[in-house]
């Protein structure tokens, strides 16, 4: 259940993203791609009826001949193709966008480097390699990386923070999002960071009508934005900064995108205590309540200064009991063993003189 959960958007429905898209002015059914005729398939229901609304903008006529609308042409096309990408992979069960997850990460969980180009006792030899030098089908997660370390006598703590500060490997529900990725065909595949920035300015470019355009095309580009800013929202299980410039358009990707984290911990509270012990046994329990305690952990990023930056204060640190240990936190996070106390905290406090 833990793997599942990111890489699908159970609290926003399908159905509900058709009502958000069906109201809009360009809003059809595409037929599938090389079949313009209804066919009938199954229960006698056309073809057509399975497929999902699709975005459409408004276009300028004439536009060949004028070339101040071809940049923002430009700007519709790419809109309509990577966010019918995103409905694609939404409507297969895929978690559609992945905004922290790059070209990089790709290339770090799924293209091996040669034996040769690092030591065996580095852990990032043993992420891709065998103790007996063996290639491995794909490389270690973080997760199990962690736990070969802890098999070598390495403290839990010690382990996770060296597999993940000490070596690429990414946690196994990003490593599985990205290889299922590569394996998905292009016209559903899920968006990673940088296609989700392309996609992201060409709904800008898309509000952003040119000059002499006619209110008609304004009015109706410009409704058609704000509601793929919000459907964006609806569709990102953890709590991501507006990526937006134009105001208008981070308000809505805001507002709908608080609702959905909202709407997941009641989904996540319903669960929990549906799933009793009696019934489902602890783990279902167990694992309920993590998936209500993770979205509420979502709603204090979202609701915490860090995303108001104009009436953020200044980090200070709390120092902490915690397993018999003295511990120093730093905006919420421990601060690295290895790294002098003093060194870190003495630069917070220079400001007060």
């Amino acid at each position: 259940m833990q793997a599942a959960l990111p890489a699908k958007s159970p609290f926003f429905p399908r159905t509900t993203i058709d009502a958000m898209l069906a109201d809009l002015p360009t809003a059809h059914r595409a037929p599938p791609i090389g079949r313009r005729g209804v066919q009938q398939q199954g229960f006698g229901q056309p073809r057509n009826a399975q497929r999902g609304l699709r975005l459409r903008f408004v276009y300028f006529p004439g536009a060949a001949d004028n070339e101040r609308y071809s940049a923002y042409h430009q700007h519709l096309v790419s809109a309509e193709v990577l966010f019918g990408r995103v409905l694609a992979a939404h409507s297969a069960g895929l978690r559609p966008i992945a905004p922290a997850l790059d070209y990089a990460a790709e290339a770090r969980a799924l293209v091996r480097p040669p034996r040769a180009l690092f030591h065996a006792s580095t852990l990032e030899h043993r992420r891709w390699y065998d103790g007996d030098g063996s290639a491995r089908a794909e490389p270690l997660t973080r997760e199990a990386l962690a736990a070969q370390l802890v098999a070598d006598g390495l403290s839990i703590e010690d382990a996770r923070h060296r597999a993940a500060h000490r070596s690429h490997a990414l946690p196994a529900v990003d490593q599985a999002w990205l290889i299922d990725r590569r394996k998905t065909l292009l016209d559903q595949r899920p968006l990673n960071q940088a296609e989700f920035h392309t996609l992201v300015d060409a709904i800008e470019g898309a509000y952003r009508t040119p000059a002499g355009a006619t209110q008609q095309v304004v009015h109706a580009n410009r409704r058609i934005a704000l509601r793929v800013a919000a459907m964006l929202g609806s569709m990102l299980d953890e709590f991501v900064t507006s990526p937006f410039k134009v105001a208008e358009l981070g308000h809505a990707f805001n507002e709908i995108h608080l609702a959905h984290l909202r709407r997941g911990i009641e989904s996540s509270r319903q669960a929990e205590s549906d799933s009793g012990v009696l019934l489902a046994g602890p783990k279902a329990w167990f694992a309920a309540k993590a998936a209500r305690m993770r979205a509420e952990h979502q709603i204090g990023l979202a609701m915490s200064p860090g995303t108001f930056p104009a009436i953020r204060l200044s980090a200070y640190p709390v120092v902490a009991v915690v397993g018999g240990k003295l511990r120093t936190f730093l905006d919420g996070w421990r601060r690295g063993r290895d790294r002098s106390r003093t060194a870190d905290i003495a630069p917070l406090f220079a400001a007060f003189g």
